[in-house]
């Protein structure tokens, strides 16, 4: 079998869509192989020839007979009629350029893992531990009259990894909510002050306290809620959302007051009545 040759190529496409097609935008590539295409409106035909490499054309040989030779020896298909051939679809569709009104693919590049997105709940075992509820004077109160209720939640800041990554986590408390025990509840936004601290006399009403009507033993709690920011390096973000956390029970003592009418105290006279 010979090694050398001319390649004829012909591809005709008979869809008059893919015909239209083909002409218009395979029409540089068919140009730039050295090919030739034809078009009759229905079908489109592509041919073209090609040398091979080390071989010679034998239209002028001598044959046998004593007459020329004008026949070509066949070779299988040259690259760049493959490339050709892989330009169409099944459809007749070129895939090598862009279609009219029709956007060239862009090139797509893997996404680049970066930082997770952070939430309230990823925050959690971060949180500060939990406030014990404290009343004045000494968790005792007269029912009957304000008992004052100071939590000693502070902000308080948190270092870490999460997720791989080192960071620090700011606390700031943003509420307090109050069990008192007898059935009643609050919620407010201060942490509470000692009545000297308000510069207050005892048994006066604070933005904290609460009155226990009846005498009794009451099992108090406050949970703090808290707002959180973290710093991943470059400065303090924001996260939406607050955590909890439940405080443990509290006992206060709620006594019964009886007042009399003395003419000295009980320091003055430690065996008067009442003392």
């Amino acid at each position: 079998m010979a090694t050398g040759g001319a390649l004829v190529l012909a591809l005709v496409l008979a869809s008059p869509v893919a015909a239209a097609g083909a002409a218009s935008d395979c029409a540089g590539a068919v140009e730039k192989m050295g090919l030739c295409g034809s078009t009759n409106g229905s079908t489109l035909t592509v041919s073209g020839t090609q040398q091979q490499p080390g071989a010679k054309p034998k239209t002028n040989a001598p044959r046998g007979d004593g007459g020329p030779d004008t026949s070509t020896t066949p070779a299988g298909p040259s690259k760049r009629a493959l490339e050709l051939a892989a330009c169409m679809d099944d459809a007749g569709t070129t895939r090598c350029a862009p279609q009219p009104g029709r956007p060239a693919p862009e090139a797509t590049t893997p996404p680049t893992p970066g930082t997770p997105t952070i939430t309230i709940t990823d925050l959690a075992r971060f949180t500060p531990a939990p406030v014990r509820a404290a009343s004045e004077p000494g968790n005792v109160g007269i029912a009957g009259m304000p008992t004052n209720f100071v939590a000693g939640a502070t902000t308080q800041i948190q270092s870490g990894v999460l997720f791989g990554i080192p960071l620090q986590v700011r606390f700031t408390p943003a509420g307090y909510d109050y069990t008192y025990g007898d059935g009643d509840t609050a919620t407010v936004t201060r942490p509470g002050q000692t009545w000297a601290a308000l510069d207050q006399a005892q048994f006066t009403p604070t933005p904290t306290s609460h009155v226990y009507e009846e005498t009794g033993v009451y099992m108090a709690e406050v949970d703090v809620r808290y707002a959180a920011e973290i710093d991943l390096g470059g400065g303090w973000m924001h996260v939406d959302g607050q955590l909890t956390t439940d405080g443990p029970d509290q006992e206060i003592r709620i006594f019964e007051a009886h007042t009399a009418l003395v003419a000295h105290t009980c320091l003055e006279k430690p065996t008067g009545v009442g003392c």
